[in-house]
This record gives C-alpha cells, sequence and structure tokens, in this order.
C-alpha cells in the first residue's frame, strides 16, 4: 500500500507551458525526420533509440559518434523577434556535446546576431555542454539578426563519446500558452474501467502516459494525443497507476483492468 500512496501522490507539477513549437517531430517519437545530418561537410545522422527517452521512449542519439558530426532542422523566423531554444540531453564526455543553431538569411546564408563566439548562446557560448549522465535540460534564447528569415536548430556530437538528444523546442519568446496545474488536471480525462483499451478522453496537448503495476513497475509508456487510445489488452486483471505528464505537470488516476 505505500508503494501505491507513493505513486497516487503525483499530483500536477509546477506550471506547464505548451509552446508553440516551430520544430517537427521534436521528441522523435516518429523516427528522425524531417531532422537530417548537418550542418558540416560529412556528418551522419544520428540512429533513433526506442526506449530511455526523456519523456516518451524514442530518442536521437550518437553511440558513440566517431568523428565530429550532427543533425539539425532549419525552422521560420521573424528578424528582430527574439527565439528560444529548448532541449534534453546526456552526454558521457566534457568535449562530447554542443548547441549548434545559427539564424540564415534569405539566401541561405548564416547571419550572427553578436560576432563574438564566446556570447553566442545558440553557439554554446563557444563551449561544449557540461556532462550529464542522465536526462538534463539546457535552454538558450537569442534575437534574430536584422535580415534573419530561418533558423538552424542545430546539434553537434563528439568523436568516442555517446551523445543524445530528445524534446526539442524552438519557440519565439512569449509565444508560450500558459496551463494553470488546476486546469491540467481538470483537462485530463480517460475511462478508468477498461477492457481492452485506455482512452485519453480528453488531453490539453500531447503528453506521456506511464502506467504502472500496483508495486511500482513501469508497465507501458506511449507518447498519445487527445482522444488516442492505448492498447491494455494483454495487462493482468487488476488496479493499476496511470501518470500523464505534458514536460513540467503531472497527474494521476487509478484505473481497473477487468
Amino acid at each position: 500500500m505505500k508503494k501505491i500512496f507513493t505513486l497516487l501522490s503525483f499530483v500536477t507539477l509546477g506550471t506547464a507551458a505548451n509552446a508553440q513549437n516551430l520544430v517537427v517531430n521534436g521528441d522523435f517519437e516518429n523516427g528522425l525526420t524531417p531532422w537530417a545530418a548537418g550542418t558540416g561537410t560529412g556528418y551522419t545522422a544520428p540512429t533513433i533509440a526506442p526506449t530511455g527517452g526523456n519523456q516518451g521512449p524514442a530518442y536521437a542519439t550518437y553511440a558513440p559518434a566517431t568523428a565530429t558530426t550532427g543533425f539539425y532542422q532549419n525552422v521560420p523566423v521573424k528578424a528582430g523577434k527574439t527565439y528560444v531554444i529548448e532541449f534534453w540531453y546526456k552526454t558521457t564526455g566534457a568535449s562530447a556535446a554542443r548547441l549548434w543553431s545559427v539564424y540564415k538569411n534569405s539566401e541561405g546564408t548564416a547571419v550572427y546576431t553578436t560576432k563574438d563566439a564566446t556570447t553566442d548562446l545558440f553557439r554554446t557560448s563557444n563551449k561544449y555542454l557540461p556532462i550529464a549522465a542522465a536526462w538534463t535540460k539546457y535552454t538558450a534564447k537569442m534575437p534574430a539578426e536584422a535580415t534573419a528569415t530561418s533558423l538552424d536548430v542545430a546539434f553537434r556530437a563528439y568523436g568516442g563519446q555517446t551523445t543524445s538528444y530528445d524534446d526539442i523546442l524552438a519557440y519565439e519568446e512569449g509565444t508560450m500558452a500558459t496551463i494553470d496545474p488546476k486546469t491540467f488536471d481538470k483537462k485530463v480525462k480517460m475511462n478508468t474501467l477498461v477492457s481492452d483499451n485506455l482512452t485519453l478522453i480528453e488531453l490539453p496537448s500531447k503528453s506521456t502516459v506511464n502506467i504502472y503495476s500496483v508495486d511500482g513497475k513501469l508497465v507501458s509508456s506511449n507518447r498519445v494525443n487527445s482522444g488516442e487510445s492505448i492498447n491494455v489488452s494483454k495487462l493482468q486483471k487488476g488496479n493499476y497507476i496511470v501518470t500523464v505528464e505534458d514536460g513540467t505537470n503531472k497527474v494521476s488516476r487509478k484505473i481497473v483492468k477487468k
């Protein structure tokens, strides 16, 4: 019963920020597309690991990288606006990971907000990301250069080290649609007596839905949109705890598999 109480105590945590994300497939749950190898010559695309991601199961990884490499996605921006890049990463080495993003003009030429690499936050201030054995969040923001029309949201990995990325966001500052924790809790609706399918009748946004046995064992993890269902037909009859989280907020529900 102590374990059940611990799981049931997962209430909403903090305030959820549902950004108008400019990148597509930032959680890699749909493979790599439209991310691509780049932006350097000879760069290779990461592989997609099927389990162990930050929120959902999948994530992008070089395990390990054999040389300096990276991947990116180009997104549209407005000149003069400030943009934020958020992501989660983990890496085994001190010189193994780097945010390597840059604004571009209409001709596809790189244009820099600052000429000093040590103050370019989208180039990790000319440094590497700190070693992180577990998933770690990193955030950077910079105003777009006066002629910028797009942004390469780009990441690097370096030879001999395992480096992974997940849950990538890029958005214009101030476009956050804030959801109150109590509102998030009220908006999460599902059937609590289930047979073959657990249906997420209503979700505020795409979320990670985990199902735990009463002894705390994770038996299912899925990224789900509002209205979608999870097949639970193979689960044994009994009680389970379902947690729903969007990256900041987390709520729990008790369900019964009949």
